[in-house]
């Protein structure tokens, strides 16, 4: 566990997650999709969120180990009702045996087969990203009215701050590159390895009406890409998107091979000072119900009129359906002609 800090900051670090006084809340919008629409019980992604304190975390669970979903949740979900400081090895500590044991209390292992169980000693395993904007002292050199964000990442987890429309820093991977080794990831049961954690840690200045955009590795892979070809995401559309358009552009995605197949899950946060009006980059609030037809940028690469996951399926059924009527007819003519050919045959002159 990393031990940079001396004890006097890395004791001011753990007041300021905790201390929940402030004057700002998020804006939030949470949108997912399960690697396999058709199985969403096996969804291993997690999220949870104190808008009010301007707390939030996301979590990816490994699909190859056992209950990496519910290792998943108990982690964002401890991340949020008590954010632990990694920079304190011996309060870390403690914080995650506390999780694994609610791990542990929470699983059913009766319906397993004996290869199942056969994993269990190896436990389950989730990346972790959880962050944390509170209001500085007005007389911080450079706050300019803004919020200090703090934030800790294991794993491939991501978080794009966004200013304007513009992008201002990804946390904690910066190249597509990065995305190709396994990530680091957080374990149910202790295998003896928890000294070679490596946390990465943001601090750094957020304002009203900034975007804090967490995204679990597919999405965030596909974002960060977007950038390095100069092609960004057009994050206001997010916001304004039904979960219907959302779904058929992450399958619209993965047909074209742009993203990986896998757990989808975007945590979209808008910072709002309380003690003044902030103004949206969008016109429309979240989840504002928007015009069928609405063009939304972040897909302008795929066809102009993007169906609707019901659309996809009736359009599959009906080119089922005329598939199957063009080869009965088929067969209709075959016959007819061969009936024909018999018929000339039988009334041919010897």
């Amino acid at each position: 566990m990393p031990d940079e800090l001396p004890q006097a900051a890395r004791a001011e670090q753990s007041a300021d997650l905790n201390n929940r006084t402030v004057t700002m809340r998020f804006d939030t919008r949470l949108l997912t999709l399960a690697k396999d629409p058709e199985q969403s019980s096996a969804y291993q992604d997690a999220s949870c969120f104190d808008a009010e304190h301007g707390i939030a975390t996301i979590a990816d669970g490994v699909s190859s180990a056992l209950f990496s979903g519910p290792w998943a949740a108990i982690l964002a979900e401890a991340a949020v009702a008590d954010s632990p400081n990694p920079h304190d090895a011996d309060a870390f500590a403690t914080w995650l045996e506390a999780q694994r044991r609610r791990w542990a209390a929470s699983i059913d292992t009766s319906s397993l087969a004996w290869f199942q169980k056969a994993k269990l000693p190896a436990g389950a395993f989730s990346t972790l990203l959880y962050l944390r904007a509170h209001a500085v002292e007005n007389s911080h050199e450079g706050s300019f009215g803004g919020y200090r964000l703090m934030a800790y990442a294991v794993g491939d987890s991501c978080l794009f701050q966004i200013r304007g429309g513009e992008l201002v820093r990804t946390f904690p991977m910066q190249t597509a590159e990065q995305f190709e080794a396994d990530p680091i990831v957080l374990g149910s049961v202790d295998l003896k390895r928890d000294h070679l954690l490596e946390f990465a840690f943001l601090d750094e200045m957020c304002y009203p009406g900034d975007q804090l955009v967490l995204c679990t590795d597919a999405l965030a892979e596909w974002a960060v890409r977007s950038y390095e070809t100069g092609d960004p995401p057009s994050w206001d559309d997010f916001w304004q998107m039904s979960d219907d358009d959302w779904r058929s552009g992450i399958a619209w995605l993965r047909q074209e091979r742009q993203m990986r197949v896998d757990d989808t899950t975007m945590l979209l946060l808008r910072v709002v000072d309380e003690r003044v009006a902030v103004e949206s980059d969008s016109e429309s609030s979240p989840n504002t119900s928007h015009d069928d037809k609405t063009e939304f940028g972040w897909l302008h690469s795929a066809s102009k009129e993007i169906k609707s996951v019901s659309s996809q399926v009736a359009e599959q059924a009906d080119q089922a359906s005329e598939r199957m009527l063009q080869g009965f007819m088929s067969l209709k003519e075959k016959a007819l002609q061969k009936y024909r050919e018999k018929f000339r045959k039988k009334n041919d002159p010897p």
